[in-house]
């Protein structure tokens, strides 16, 4: 039984951090230099809405017979991500904001009772970012900015069941929460009155999770869990083709790179096996946004979004507990502008990917097949945002 346990906690710590999802929508990872645009001052609020259809279709090692379970699971969820921002200008060159945004989260549920149940039941993640920032015009054409991220991991949640005994198991639970510190930087350049260059940087962000894991009646109230929320940077270039027609396009870069390697400590399985460290072998991610945008009148603006985002995980280590890769999203969102101070905005979208599950477990010392099939995501987005300027 031992090697069972090792076995099964081997292959799912090595995902236990990616339930992480990182969120271009909203403002999260704005540039904080263009905070120059506002006028005098800003309040903006909004939400990004998400529902996620995963389907799997596979197998998975059941871990009480060393048998494969197949067929087909669902974990269909529904997620609101709230943000907002209040600006002002404190005078001709000075503008001061603080954000709150939710840049990762994850809300995966597969269920405590279906076939995947060893590979993962639950994924949660309800991260909140609070950012004062400032922006300062060095000149007619140089903008700066910069701010601090005060992070609030809420809830870092990864769930899966474990055998307790020949024929029975039973759903390892571990929350952890934390918080952690980091900053921004921004400069905007323009090149002309219809050229514009933007870069960003966010820093990386350590995050040292506890909590209580439990495992049936077991329970250990020392559970400690850390990783890095990543570097990302982001470079931005807008043409304005006429006073109608804008192109906008976007790269970011996020450097998972960074946590090669999962630490799990103090979990509710019994010791000597409480104590997890495993290598993971993330690479960087890439994403890619274009948009193009029609000022249709002087009231209402339409635009086209389409986006690239790659997932950090390699083939041969991912997992439904975080099924990472190529994804696609296109989407079409309108303005309107009820006056000259209040506006209010509506995205809606479709993103899909379609991952294939290839990872494997080592039993009494060999490597086997774990978890093999393929999940087609499908993610229905909405984001409403409401603008008052004075």
């Amino acid at each position: 039984m031992r090697t069972q346990f090792m076995g099964l906690l081997c292959m799912l710590a090595l995902n236990a951090h990616a339930n992480v999802i990182q969120y271009f929508a909203g403002i999260s990872y704005n540039n904080p230099s263009e905070l120059f645009k506002v006028k005098n001052d800003l309040f903006l609020i909004g939400s990004t809405g998400s529902y996620a259809d995963l389907k799997f279709t596979g197998s998975v090692l059941n871990f009480n017979t060393l048998q494969y379970d197949s067929g087909t699971n669902h974990s269909q969820t529904y997620t609101p991500l709230p943000y907002g921002r209040l600006a002002k200008r404190f005078n001709e060159k000075i503008v001061f904001a603080l954000d709150v945004t939710q840049p990762f989260n994850s809300n995966l549920n597969w269920g405590n009772h279906a076939f995947t149940r060893y590979a993962n039941t639950q994924n949660y993640l309800t991260d909140v970012d609070v950012s004062p920032k400032i922006s300062y015009a060095l000149s007619q054409k140089w903008k700066i900015g910069g701010g601090l991220n005060f992070n609030f991991l809420a809830n870092n949640e990864v769930n899966f069941a474990v055998p307790t005994g020949q024929f029975t198991s039973d759903i390892l639970t571990n929350p952890t929460s934390s918080f952690g510190l980091g900053f921004n930087l921004g400069a905007t350049y323009i090149i002309n009155k219809t050229n514009f260059l933007g870069l960003t940087y966010y820093s990386r962000i350590r995050q040292n999770t506890k909590g209580t894991s439990t495992l049936g009646p077991l329970v250990n109230p020392n559970l400690e869990f850390s990783f890095f929320m990543p570097t990302t940077i982001v470079a931005n270039y807008v043409h304005i083709f006429s006073p109608e027609w804008l192109i906008s396009v976007s790269g970011y870069r996020s450097d998972w790179s960074v946590n090669q390697q999962v630490r799990l400590y103090n979990t509710a399985v019994p010791p000597p096996m409480s104590n997890f460290v495993f290598d993971m072998h993330f690479g960087n991610s890439y994403a890619f946004i274009a948009a193009v945008r029609k000022q249709v009148n002087e009231q209402l603006g339409l635009t086209l979004v389409g986006m690239r985002d790659g997932g950090p995980e390699k083939d041969n280590l991912r997992t439904i507990t975080f099924p990472s890769y190529a994804q696609y999203f296109i989407g079409l969102s309108g303005d309107y502008h009820f006056n000259k101070s209040t506006s209010i905005e509506l995205l809606c979208g479709h993103l899909i990917s379609h991952p294939s599950i290839q990872n494997r477990v080592v039993v009494t010392n060999t490597s086997i097949p774990f978890t093999t099939g393929k999940v087609n995501i499908n993610v229905e987005v909405v984001d409403l945002k409401l603008k008052i300027e004075a």
